[in-house]
Parts: C-alpha cells; structure tokens; sequence
C-alpha cells in the first residue's frame, strides 16, 4: 500500500479482489518500512474477508504485536529495517505468524547485526535458527533461498513485484505473491 485509503475505497478494493476469489493478501506497507508509520487501519479492514500476510517494517520484536492484534495472520520482519537477527528469536517467542522477508536490490538490504555484509544464505539459516519457518523474497533470488532452506523446515514463497515476475514458471515455492497493480492492469485471472 503507497498511501492512505478511505473505509469507501478499502471497500471497493476489497469487493474487487473478492470477485476474483482471492483469499490471501500480502500487504506492502511501504508507510511502515520507510516510515515506521504503519497503516493498521487498513489490515483492519480487510482482516474479515481476507487472511492477511502483513509486512510493515517492524524494527523490533515489539513491534509485531500491534499487527498482530490489527489482524495479520502473518507478520514479516524484512532485512531491510531489522535492527537484528536476533530481534526474530524474540518476535517468535511473543507471537505466532512471524515469517522473514528478504530484502533485495542486487544485494541484500539490511544494516542490523547479522544482516549486513551476511549472505542471503547466512541470514536464511539465521533465521530459521531462531524460529522461522516461513521466508519471503524476491523471485530473482528464490532458488538462493531454497538451496538454503534445504533439509530444513520453512515455506519458501517468491514475491513478483516486476512486471514479468509473474509469468517466471521454474520458482520451486509454496505461493507467488504478485503485485495486485499487475494483477488489476492486465486483468489476470491468477
């Protein structure tokens, strides 16, 4: 989500994607990552007619709880803002639902202790290590990030944020999470 919605086009929103039977949503809350603004009202909502996978930059473990009460059924901590590794060990001890997602642009993006100058595979294991077992990343690095869940216990889904992504057919994951611009645009039936 880029901005902020009215109760009136949050419903609109939501009349549409029901009427393509879409049950799951990912929620993007670039407001929360870029602002540690969250937009809560808007997993509120939506939290009746859809399950809601919830990524809004929490910073530390704390911060899940706020996302969780709004209604996300799963939270992401992505690389990008999380101050550390270890911050996920304590997120999974407050609360179910608590998943990973990688950050990316030609290189992991992420500052915190564990992240920065880590490998996409160090901060996979990492994380699982402390209690992940659901991961997010882009579809360009997905089979990185299976080749590190190998063995282990975590689902694996690939975001298509790109037009293109979407049509990427060898992505070996759980679900594709696709940008609904996309989606709505070109009219696609997935």
């Amino acid at each position: 989500m880029r901005r902020e919605y009215s109760k009136k086009e949050l419903s609109a929103l939501s009349k549409k994607l029901r009427s393509r039977n879409f049950e799951k949503l990912y929620i993007l809350d670039i407001d929360g990552i870029e602002w540690n603004r969250p937009q809560l009202d808007i997993v509120q909502s939506l939290c009746n007619d859809f399950s809601i996978s919830y990524e809004a930059g929490p910073r530390k473990a704390a911060n899940v709880i706020d996302m969780v009460i709004a209604g996300a059924e799963m939270v992401y901590m992505g690389t990008y803002r999380l101050a550390s590794l270890d911050e996920i060990a304590t997120a999974v001890s407050l609360a179910e639902g608590i998943g990973l997602k990688v950050d990316w642009n030609d290189g992991v993006l992420g500052r915190g202790k564990g992240i920065l100058d880590a490998s996409i595979s160090d901060i996979v294991r990492g994380s699982m290590d402390r209690g992940v077992k659901d991961i997010v990343a882009p579809a360009e690095i997905i089979g990185e990030v299976n080749r590190a869940v190998a063995g282990g216990e975590a689902v694996v889904r690939a975001i298509a944020d790109r037009r293109g992504d979407e049509k990427t057919t060898d992505l070996n994951c759980a679900s594709l999470i696709v940008n609904q611009e996309l989606l709505l645009a070109e009219g696609s039936s997935q």
